[in-house]
């Protein structure tokens, strides 16, 4: 959340989607401890529920290691399928990151 980065706006522009699209987590809020009101991801086809992330260094720590997985594991509860790249993959191999989504969204 905050200022979209390079690669993620790379892919935007590639593929045509809304970053920082907000999912509301308020159906699964009995199944988790302290949820928030929505998640943001990166990058979002709605109408396949398809989430893709985008990750840079930081998220290598244990700490966002944690939070990724729990965010993950709300989003695939809510029934969306989640993406995760580095920035490097998409800045370095940008037609591989972008195959693989299109072929989640059939």
């Amino acid at each position: 959340n905050g200022n979209p980065t390079v690669p993620q706006i790379m892919l935007a522009d590639a593929l045509g989607l809304p970053m920082e699209f907000p999912i509301l987590t308020a159906p699964v809020r009995d199944q988790f401890k302290s949820l928030p009101h929505c998640y943001k991801v990166d990058l979002a086809s709605p109408e396949h529920l398809l989430a893709i992330e985008v990750d840079g260094n930081s998220h290598r720590t244990k700490r966002w290691r944690y939070l990724d997985k729990r965010k993950t594991s709300v989003l695939n509860a809510l029934g969306w399928n989640v993406l995760r790249f580095w920035n490097e993959q998409v800045l370095t191999d940008m037609a591989s990151v972008i195959r693989e989504i299109r072929s989640s969204m059939t």
